[in-house]
């Protein structure tokens, strides 16, 4: 996440969006539990899971996977999970649903 993202969800957010509850950032949700793949902010200083309580964030200029947003203290660290809008669900049979992102990724339940 640099100081100023730009991606294919088309969001333009500073560090200190991410830490903020109340900024909306297109296509980025606020979520309680973290996955590998979520944004956690805390301070104004964002970092993407990696696997549970570890991160990876830049520290010093270098990039470092460490456990911010998960130490002691980080309880109010803010998760952010990128969920687009466009999802087409299908039901494929009993008990069968296929949900399909506008990236053309599939994945089917059941």
């Amino acid at each position: 996440v640099s100081t100023q993202s730009t991606g294919s969800s088309g969001i333009n957010a500073e560090y200190g969006d991410w830490s903020d509850r109340g900024t909306t950032i297109p296509g980025w949700n606020v979520v309680v539990y973290p996955q590998p793949g979520d944004v956690i902010a805390y301070n104004g200083v964002p970092a993407v899971v990696t696997s549970h309580n570890t991160s990876v964030t830049v520290v010093d200029g270098v990039v470092r996977e460490t456990n911010w947003g998960f130490r002691l203290g980080h309880e109010n660290a803010v998760v952010r999970r990128f969920m687009p809008k466009t999802i087409q669900v299908n039901i494929v049979g009993p008990k069968r649903v296929r949900f399909s992102q506008r990236s053309g990724e599939t994945i089917t339940c059941g």
